[in-house]
């Protein structure tokens, strides 16, 4: 009987410990690749808005961002050229999202 109870409860504890899902999962980031494109180079002048915050300058070398899935707006700017916005949906891993951006002088 105590063998019984102990086999049990070790059951029950271990059921409640374990997880459905992975321990590291990338599922709720995606990459998103932005290509910027213009009449000069604008990808050294870009920079990246995620969502009204300001990410950084986007370069040739290191276009890929890693974003959290769902629904974001991208908006890219650059000296001379009319901003880009664009409402964009993150699928997450195993996606690689690429967006071209093409830039237009003011």
């Amino acid at each position: 009987m105590k063998t019984l109870f102990i086999t049990a409860t070790l059951a029950v504890f271990l059921i409640g410990c374990g997880s459905s899902g992975p321990v590291i999962s990338k599922s709720n980031v995606g990459n998103l690749e932005i290509n910027v494109y213009g009449s000069e180079d604008t990808s050294q002048r870009a920079e990246l808005y995620l969502d009204g915050v300001f990410i950084g300058g986007l370069t040739k070398r290191l276009p890929v961002i890693h974003v959290k899935r769902g629904q974001r707006v991208v908006r890219v700017e650059a000296p001379g050229f009319k901003p880009y916005e664009k409402t964009i949906t993150i699928l997450g891993e195993p996606n690689h999202q690429v967006l071209n951006v093409f830039l237009e002088k003011q």
